[in-house]
């Protein structure tokens, strides 16, 4: 199967690639520029790269045409952050693609109002990065009631990866809490405990998308 990964050196792309490679999956990473992956893999010897300037492209109307053009069966999209933007590509994929993946976040929740948080949870995002995103999900899931759109939104939490703090169970960049925990102490979570962080590794990351995308024709966040 023919993969269009938009984003694809990124964290998550590090590690997704190589996943769809060894599965069988050819694959075209589109970027800006062809930069190298965090991590080294033989696999990205057999990746195809396409370099397109996706802010430049939309402001002149033709990035979902460039990204149909490259005739893929399936596209993940790891960089979208705008609702103009996730619009553009999604209409001109419509009735052209097996499966669209999009990646969300968990701060689509907003302010954690219960312990789990559940995807039915109610939401109240906040900040323009959680607003936008909210926005994103919101077309994609009426694009696929009103056009059978298929879509899967995948919601990572704090993505990390070698090199970078995980945020921690209290929500701060703090190592020693791990250090605490792991040797039976007791923390101290703000807001009794109902905002404590998530941490998503990269690696997991890539794993859900190269799994998700398996799952053709079903919307699913």
């Amino acid at each position: 199967m023919k993969v269009i990964l938009i984003g694809g050196t990124g964290h998550i792309g590090t590690y997704l690639v190589p996943k769809l490679v060894e599965a069988g999956h050819d694959v075209v990473c589109v970027s800006r520029q062809q930069s190298q992956p965090y991590a080294d893999h033989e696999a990205w010897q057999s990746v195809e790269f396409v370099g397109i300037d996706r802010e430049k492209s939309e402001e002149h109307g033709d990035f979902g045409a460039q990204i149909v053009s490259l005739n893929g069966e399936v596209v993940i999209d790891l960089i979208c952050f705008t609702p103009q933007s996730a619009q553009h590509l999604a209409e001109n994929l419509k009735g052209k693609v097996r499966h669209f993946l999009h990646c969300g976040t968990m701060w689509v929740h907003g302010h954690t109002v219960q312990v789990p948080t559940t995807e039915s949870a109610e939401r109240n995002p906040f900040g323009t990065y959680g607003i936008n995103k909210a926005k994103i999900e919101a077309y994609l899931l009426n694009f696929h009631k009103e056009y059978g759109f298929p879509v899967t939104i995948l919601h990572p939490g704090h993505i990390t990866g070698p090199g970078w703090l995980p945020v921690n169970p209290a929500g701060n960049l703090n190592p020693e809490v791990f250090l605490r925990l792991a040797q039976g102490e007791e923390i101290t979570l703000p807001n009794l405990g109902m905002e404590n962080g998530s941490s998503c590794a990269c690696g997991r990351c890539g794993t859900g998308f190269c799994q998700g995308h398996s799952e053709q024709g079903k919307c699913d966040r």
